[in-house]
């Protein structure tokens, strides 16, 4: 474990703020963490839902693939889980925040620093009551409309598991 060097005292509400933190590990307003005690430590991590079920996902993102000229991602917590955990880039991230499909058919985004999009794009945000569960990102070289449709189709099969 690092230490910062950082001290804060609680407030009277049993608050404390993460200073500079919250950049350097990329919280985000409204991100859920799982709070465990250990040895009299406190240990916040960031919590997602899907990564309970996040081998059954590839899986499922992998079916995807495999039936279509696709690339498809899965990103959980700003990293792709079928690709080596690889870290979105800051760009595609801003794009997830906004909580909305986006749609680029210009090639002008790269996914991580290792993964260049040279074809058309859609990010698709998972959201579930106002949370963020994760994303899907499609590239490929046609059929943007039938990327949309798969896309859509990945995130309803991830909602009903957890609605």
């Amino acid at each position: 474990m690092q230490t910062t060097g950082i001290i804060r005292k609680i407030d009277e509400l049993g608050r404390i703020v993460l200073p500079k933190l919250r950049k350097y590990l990329n919280i985000n307003p409204g991100d859920d963490f799982q709070i465990t005690i250990e040895n009299e430590k406190i240990i916040l991590e960031k919590y997602s839902r899907l990564q309970n079920e996040e081998l059954e996902l590839i899986h499922l993102i992998n079916c995807f693939s495999s039936i279509t000229n696709y690339s498809i991602y899965l990103v959980i917590n700003n990293k792709i889980v079928n690709s080596e955990y690889e870290e979105i880039t800051k760009e595609v991230q801003n794009i997830i925040q906004e909580r909305k499909i986006y749609i680029d058919e210009t090639n002008k985004i790269n996914i991580t620093n290792t993964i260049t999009n040279k074809d058309k794009i859609i990010i698709n945000p998972i959201i579930l009551d106002s949370d963020l569960l994760g994303t899907i990102i499609i590239t490929g070289k046609e059929g943007i409309k039938n990327m949309i449709d798969i896309s859509k189709i990945i995130e309803r099969i991830i909602k009903l598991k957890y609605m």
